[in-house]
């Protein structure tokens, strides 16, 4: 009887210890599978009437098409020197001074000029759509780090779930030794209480899934209940290899400085051109009585800048010191987006060290502990506290990996979408590798 219940047991005990030494993610894949690149065709999609709308930068098409047009024609009718008192009081017809009048005016915007506020526009509506290109990276940048997110709290979850489900065989097996008088119910209690922490830990995790799975609502909408397929592999775009002065100014954020200064330049043009005043011409047709001779009437008027150097040359040096500074700015954001992109490159791969320390080197590191405990206890040279001890420590540095390679993904999200994908379905970096 004796010998059948240390069989019994020896089962049990031998499954629970199986499961602790082996700490391994258990997420299964179903579809269909909500991968990255639909992610961002998703996101695209919905921020189009939104974050990258392009009517900014049709409404500034719009203006360059009428700013390049005459100004509309002045159309005027009225009744002159009609008298006010005596016999022909109000009368329109007695007087020879009274007419009625109609006029047609017509400023003559010079061709420069109206040109000059056309290319403003022109240049605004580059701008704009240079920010709806930092927009688009925005999105883009912000889904693939919802997605990142998501994908890393679900594993974060599986790998406590794993650990908590290991943790109860392990009461059963412990309750097991101990009925069968090898164990104490020290041992028992000890396993219930890490079962209770874990449980919170579990809770915790389950929380952070559901957060993530909010945030990437954000971007992709009821897309975000479906399960997540496999991530790509987090290599740095191959473009920061070769990053140089001319590269940098492709770079969105960069681009809408410059364009930011090329519309400060185009005011300047603006207000260069209005230092020089257009010509109106007026031409008017007069009637009168009938006993009175009909006038016709040419009237040419021209502007006077009287005090060009307190008006005119003052909004000229103002335009100009502005495009001196958009300029400055630009060139501010190039070489400070330079030295962030270096910095977080450096990062990336300091990172990616890591992750290879930890395939290679730590985490072998404490299977090994943890199967040696397993040795040793069965050995009767060892304890199953110390068994559980081997075992939590190889979750814990399981859990560190997911935690470096989250933020590791992080950063490999915010480089590689720095630039918009011209097309949200473009072909991303092959799926399934790991770091």
């Amino acid at each position: 009887m004796h010998l059948h219940l240390s069989t019994k047991c020896g089962r049990r005990l031998a499954l629970a210890l199986t499961l602790l030494a082996v700490i391994r993610p258990a997420w299964a894949e179903s579809a269909p599978a909500l991968s990255l690149q639909e992610a961002l065709a998703l996101a695209a999609a919905r921020s189009a009437d939104a974050e990258t709308s392009r009517s900014a930068v049709q409404s500034a098409i719009e203006m360059a098409v009428a700013g390049r047009q005459m100004p509309d024609p002045v159309l005027k009718v009225g009744v002159n020197n009609v008298p006010a008192n005596g016999t022909d009081r109000f009368s329109l017809g007695t007087d020879s001074m009274t007419m009625r009048s109609i006029s047609l005016m017509q400023e003559f915007t010079r061709t420069a000029k109206r040109q000059a506020r056309a290319e403003r526009f022109e240049a605004e509506a580059s701008s704009a759509e240079a920010q709806r290109m930092v927009a688009l990276a925005n999105v883009q940048r912000g889904t693939a780090t919802a997605w990142l997110d998501r994908w890393y709290a679900e594993r974060a979850h599986a790998l406590l779930a794993e650990q908590a489900q290991s943790v109860r065989l392990l009461i059963d097996a412990a309750q097991a030794v101990y009925r069968g008088n090898r164990g104490s119910r020290a041992e028992i209690l000890a396993a219930r209480i890490e079962s209770q922490q874990l449980q919170d830990r579990e809770d915790e995790a389950r929380a952070a899934v559901a957060s993530s799975r909010a945030m990437l609502h954000r971007w992709v909408g009821e897309a975000a209940a479906l399960p997540l397929a496999e991530r790509p592999a987090l290599d740095a775009p191959a473009w920061l290899d070769t990053l140089d002065a001319g590269m940098a100014t492709q770079l969105p954020d960069v681009v809408a400085a410059q364009a930011q200064a090329g519309v400060a330049e185009a005011e300047s043009r603006v207000a260069r051109e209005n230092k020089v005043p257009d010509v109106s011409v007026e031409l008017m047709y007069s009637q009168r009585g009938p006993a009175y001779s009909n006038m016709v009437s040419l009237n040419v008027s021209l502007p006077v800048p009287w005090d060009q150097g307190n008006r005119q040359d003052r909004e000229l040096s103002a335009r100009l010191a502005q495009a001196d500074a958009a300029r400055a700015q630009a060139e501010s954001v190039r070489r400070g987006l330079v030295g962030q992109l270096r910095g977080k490159q450096a990062e990336l791969q300091l990172s990616q060290a890591r992750l290879d320390r930890y395939r290679h080197t730590t985490l072998p590191l404490a299977q090994a502990q943890t199967e040696a405990a397993l040795s040793a206890y069965r050995t009767g040279a060892g304890s199953l506290a110390a068994v559980a001890q081997a075992s939590r420590k190889a979750l814990e540095l399981s859990l560190e990996r997911l935690r470096l390679e989250a933020a590791t993904a992080r950063l490999w999200a915010e480089l590689t979408f720095l630039m918009p994908l011209p097309t949200a379905a473009q072909a991303m970096p092959p799926q399934g590798a790991q770091p």
